[in-house]
C-alpha cells in the first residue's frame, strides 16, 4: 500500500471510528479537518472524547462529585500538562447530575510574565476547546514589598465556586494506597504538603471533610483509552513500520555497525542485534564485547517494539538452521498463547494463571525474574541451576504503556500490571477495553553451546498492542515468517 492510500485509510477509520463511538453531542472533526490534524490536535480531540466518555462513568463508579487536580509550575506534574492541558492552576470536574460532567480552570494559574524571555514556556487550556469555564490567568510580575504572599491568594475563589455546586465527595491528587513498587522512583505523588493545607484553609471544616484521594481516578483515566488514541497509536506505528523496513533493507553483514542500527535519516528506531556471547557478556549487546561490532550471519536482528525480527544467513546457507527455526516456532507458540488468554474484563491474575498453565503444555516454563538482569548479570549458569535444561524458561511483563499523545511518563506503570512485577495490587486491576500494553517478555531457549558459552539463546519481544473483550489487536499485522538478510 502506497504511504497516500495507508494515511487515506486511516482518515477513513478514524472518521467512522469516532462517529460510531462518540456518545456526545459535540461537532465532530470533519473528513478535511482529519486531514489537517497535527499532533495538537490530536491531543485535544482524545482530551475531548475522555472527558465526555471517559470522565462520567469513573466518576459515578467512584462515588465522586468533585474532582480538582491541583497544579503548580515549580512540580512536574506530566498529567495535568499533558492529559488535560495545563502545567498550572486548578482543573475542576464536577458531577452536574445529568450527565454531564461541567469542566472548569480556575486558581493561580500562570500566563504572561513581565519577563519576556519566559513567555510561552507554560502549557495553558485556552487553545484546547475542551472546558466550559476558563478563569483568566495571572500576569507575573514582581511587586514591591507587601504583606500579602503568593500563599495568600493560591486557592483564592476556590470556596465561593464550591459552595454554589455543594459536592458531596472531593477528589483531590494525593496518593494514599496506590504506591509504587520498593525503588520506584518515577511516581506523582500529587500535592505538597504545603498546597494541602493551604487548600484545607480555604475549604474551611465543611468541605475538608469531604475529601478523598483522585488516585483511583487518575488511574482509571489513564487506562481507558478513547477511539482517537487506539487510531494514533496505529498511524504511529504504521509510520515506525517504514523506518524500520528501512533499516533492514538497509543492513549490509560484515559492514555495517551494530551501534548504528536504527538510525535513518528522519529518526532512530529501537534495533536490537541478539547473537551468542561468553557467559557474563549481554545478548542483546549492552555490555563490553560489542564494542565496534559489525552485523553478522548468525544474528537475529530485532525491532522489538514493532514486533519485527529478521535472521542474518551466514555464508553457505540458504534458509536458517534448526536453533533459529526452534526459537521463531517458540516465539510463535508464546503469542499465541498470550492472545488466547489476555482479554479486557479480566485482571492480570487470572490472565497469569490462565497463561502460566498453558505455556507448560509447550514446554515453556513462567519464571519471575529477567534472568539476565540477575547479579551476576548475564551469567546464566548461575541461575538455570534447578532448572529443567531441557525447556524454555520465560520472564513475563506486559506492563501498561501510556497512550498516544498524553503518555504519563511517571505512571504507565501504576495500573494493571501482567507478569511477575510491580506490587501486588496492580494484579487485580481488570483490563478496561483497548488497555495499551506491551506483549514484553524474554525466553531463554536451551541450546548447545561451546565452552564459556551461554547454554540458553535470548529472545525479547516488547510489541506494542490493545486489549479488546475479544483478545489482542496488535497495532500492526503480525509477522507470521522470519525475515532472511543475506
Amino acid at each position: 500500500m502506497k504511504k497516500h492510500d495507508l494515511k487515506s485509510s486511516l482518515i477513513i477509520l478514524i472518521a467512522l471510528t469516532i462517529q460510531v463511538h462518540a456518545q456526545n453531542k459535540a461537532e465532530l472533526p470533519s473528513m478535511q479537518e482529519l486531514e489537517k490534524m497535527g499532533m495538537e490536535d490530536w491531543k485535544n480531540q482524545i482530551r475531548r472524547e475522555k472527558f465526555d466518555m471517559i470522565l462520567p462513568k469513573i466518576m459515578k463508579e467512584n462515588g465522586v462529585d468533585m474532582w480538582i487536580h491541583v497544579m503548580r509550575s515549580g512540580l512536574e506534574d506530566s498529567f495535568g500538562s499533558e492529559d488535560l492541558g495545563s502545567s498550572s492552576g486548578l482543573i475542576v470536574f464536577t458531577d452536574t447530575g445529568n450527565g454531564k460532567i461541567e469542566r472548569s480552570v480556575l486558581g493561580r494559574r500562570w500566563g504572561a510574565t513581565q519577563r519576556i524571555m519566559q513567555e510561552g514556556v507554560y502549557v495553558t487550556p485556552e487553545s484546547t476547546g475542551v472546558y466550559d469555564l476558563i478563569y483568566p490567568s495571572v500576569f507575573v510580575t514582581e511587586y514591591l514589598a507587601d504583606p500579602m504572599t503568593e500563599y495568600d491568594f493560591r486557592f483564592k475563589g476556590l470556596r465561593e465556586f464550591i459552595d454554589a455546586r455543594n459536592p458531596k465527595v472531593i477528589a483531590v491528587n494525593y496518593r494514599e494506597s496506590l504506591g509504587p513498587w520498593e525503588t520506584n522512583q518515577n511516581v506523582n505523588d500529587g500535592i505538597s504538603r504545603t498546597d494541602y493545607m493551604l487548600l484545607l484553609q480555604e475549604l474551611g471544616d465543611k468541605y475538608a471533610q469531604r475529601l478523598i484521594s483522585s488516585e483511583y481516578l487518575m488511574m482509571y483515566y489513564q487506562i481507558s483509552p478513547v477511539p482517537s488514541e487506539v487510531e494514533l497509536l496505529k498511524k504511529m506505528r504504521a509510520d515506525e513500520m517504514i523506518l524500520v523496513k528501512q533499516v533492514f533493507d538497509g543492513i549490509k553483514p560484515g559492514i555495517t555497525k551494530v551501534s548504528d542500527l536504527g538510525k535513518t535519516e528522519h529518526l532512530e528506531v529501537d534495533i536490537t542485534a541478539f547473537r551468542r556471547m561468553n557467559t557474563g557478556l549481554s545478548q542483546r549487546g549492552r555490555s563490553a564485547g560489542w564494542e565496534d561490532a559489525v552485523v553478522k550471519g548468525g544474528d537475529l536482528i530485532a525491532a522489538p517494539s514493532q514486533g519485527k525480527f529478521a535472521y542474518v544467513l551466514k555464508e553457505g546457507e540458504k534458509r536458517p538452521p534448526a536453533d533459529i527455526k526452534r526459537i521463531w516456532q517458540e516465539y510463535l507458540d508464546v503469542e499465541n498463547v498470550l492472545y488466547e488468554t489476555i482479554r479486557a474484563g479480566r485482571t492480570p491474575r487470572e490472565i497469569v494463571k490462565d497463561y502460566t498453565q498453558k505455556l507448560v503444555e509447550k514446554n515453556i516454563i513462567v519464571v519471575g525474574p529477567q534472568l539476565h538482569m540477575f547479579q551476576p548479570k548475564n551469567n546464566f549458569p548461575t541461575y538455570s541451576a534447578g532448572h529443567d535444561a531441557t525447556k524454555t524458561l520465560i520472564s513475563i511483563d506486559l506492563h501498561g504503556k501510556g497512550m498516544g499523545a498524553t503518555a504519563n511518563k511517571h505512571d504507565i506503570y501504576l495500573g494493571p500490571r501482567i507478569g511477575s512485577y510491580g506490587p501486588e495490587w496492580v494484579l487485580d486491576i481488570p483490563l478496561s477495553e483497548n488497555h495499551h500494553f506491551v506483549l514484553e517478555y524474554f525466553f531463554y531457549m536451551p541450546s548447545k553451546a561451546s565452552k564459556g558459552q551461554d547454554q540458553y539463546l535470548l529472545f525479547w519481544n516488547h510489541e506494542q498492542a490493545i486489549a479488546t473483550k475479544t483478545g489482542v489487536e496488535l497495532l500492526f499485522p503480525a509477522q507470521k515468517e522470519l525475515i532472511l538478510i543475506k
